[in-house]
C-alpha cells in the first residue's frame, strides 16, 4: 500500500473531488463548483492528499493581505476520515502561507462543530471571536411586528454615503464594541481579514457605503442577496438600523438579506426581532512567527 502524499491540486482532480464533496452538508456543497476557479486565482494554493493514485482530501489557503492567510474548503473522503489527513493538509497550508509572508492564518468553523474545533485547537489555533450569520428572506416574508400582515417600513431610511461619511463611519466602527469583539475583522464573502480605512474609501467609490441616523452599513451584491459585511450601530439603535437595511433591500427587489456581524446579545436580539434566522460562526487563528 502506498503512503499518502500531499501535492498541489490539478484540473485532472476535479471529477474525483466532486465524488466526495457532493453531499457534505444537508444543502450539498460548493467545493466542486468553485474548484476550477480556485486553481486560476492568484495568491491561492489548493492542495490534495493523494492515496493510491486518487485525491481523497482537499483544502485551500489564500492570502487576503500581505501578512494574513485564510484556510478553508477542507474536505475528506468519508472512507478516509480519522486518518489525520485534514490536520496534515492544514499544516501544509500554514507552511505555504508562511512562505508567502503570512504572520497569521485564520479559519471559520460553525459553532456547533465541536469536532472541527478540537481538531484545529490541537494544531495550535485559538478561538479569537464569535460571529453571527443572520439571514432573512424578503418579498413573501411578513414582518414579525405586523403579526403576519402587511410589512410596515421602519422609521429610518438609508442613503448612499459620500466621502464626508468616511471619517465618522471609521471612527464609529473602530471604537465600537462590535469592532473589539470582531477583532477588527472584515468579512469578504466567507473569508475575513483586518479592516482598514481604505475599505471605506473603496465602498464609497462603489456607492456601497450607506448611512442613516442610526449608523452605517456596507451593502454588497451576493447573487440575489444583499450581503452586509459591515454594520455600525450601538445597542439603542441596532433594531432601527436593521429595519432600515431590510427596507432598502426590499425596495430593490433582493430575495434576501445576509448580515455577518460579531456576536453580542443586543445585536442578536435586534436581528431576531427583525425576523432574521441566526447561525453562529467562530473564527480561529494561528500565529506563524
Amino acid at each position: 500500500m502506498t503512503e499518502p502524499t500531499i501535492r498541489p491540486a490539478t484540473a485532472a482532480d476535479h471529477a474525483a473531488i466532486r465524488e466526495f464533496t457532493t453531499d457534505t452538508f444537508d444543502w450539498g456543497d460548493y467545493v466542486a463548483d468553485v474548484f476550477e476557479d480556485w486553481l486560476e486565482e492568484s495568491d491561492s494554493h489548493v492542495a490534495v492528499v493523494e492515496w493510491e493514485g486518487r485525491p481523497v482530501a482537499i483544502a485551500r489557503a489564500v492570502m487576503l493581505s500581505a501578512n494574513e492567510g485564510w484556510a478553508h474548503g477542507a474536505r475528506v473522503h468519508p472512507e478516509h476520515r480519522r486518518k489525520g489527513f485534514a490536520s496534515r493538509l492544514n499544516d501544509h497550508l500554514c507552511d505555504w502561507a508562511r512562505d508567502q509572508g503570512a504572520l497569521i492564518v485564520r479559519l471559520m468553523i460553525e459553532s456547533w462543530n465541536e469536532a472541527a474545533q478540537r481538531q484545529v485547537a490541537a494544531r495550535g489555533y485559538r478561538r479569537i471571536s464569535g460571529w453571527t450569520n443572520a439571514v432573512r428572506g424578503l418579498g413573501s416574508t411578513p414582518d414579525p411586528v405586523t403579526n403576519g400582515g402587511r410589512r410596515v417600513p421602519g422609521d429610518e431610511q438609508l442613503v448612499v454615503g459620500t466621502p464626508a461619511e468616511i471619517e465618522p463611519a471609521w471612527v464609529a466602527w473602530s471604537t465600537s464594541e462590535l469592532s473589539r469583539l470582531g477583532r477588527t475583522l472584515y468579512p469578504r464573502g466567507w473569508l475575513m481579514r483586518r479592516m482598514t480605512r481604505t475599505d471605506l474609501d473603496v465602498a464609497v467609490a462603489a456607492k456601497k457605503l450607506l448611512h442613516g441616523p442610526s449608523g452605517w452599513i456596507v451593502a454588497e451584491d451576493e447573487d440575489e442577496t444583499m450581503f452586509v459585511p459591515l454594520l455600525v450601530a450601538n445597542d439603542g439603535d441596532a433594531y432601527r438600523m436593521v429595519r432600515a437595511l431590510v427596507d432598502r433591500a426590499d425596495r430593490r427587489d433582493y430575495g434576501r438579506v445576509r448580515i455577518m456581524v460579531p456576536t453580542v446579545d443586543w445585536m442578536d436580539e435586534a436581528l431576531t426581532r427583525a425576523g432574521f434566522d441566526l447561525a453562529g460562526e467562530q473564527i480561529w487563528a494561528k500565529t506563524l512567527v
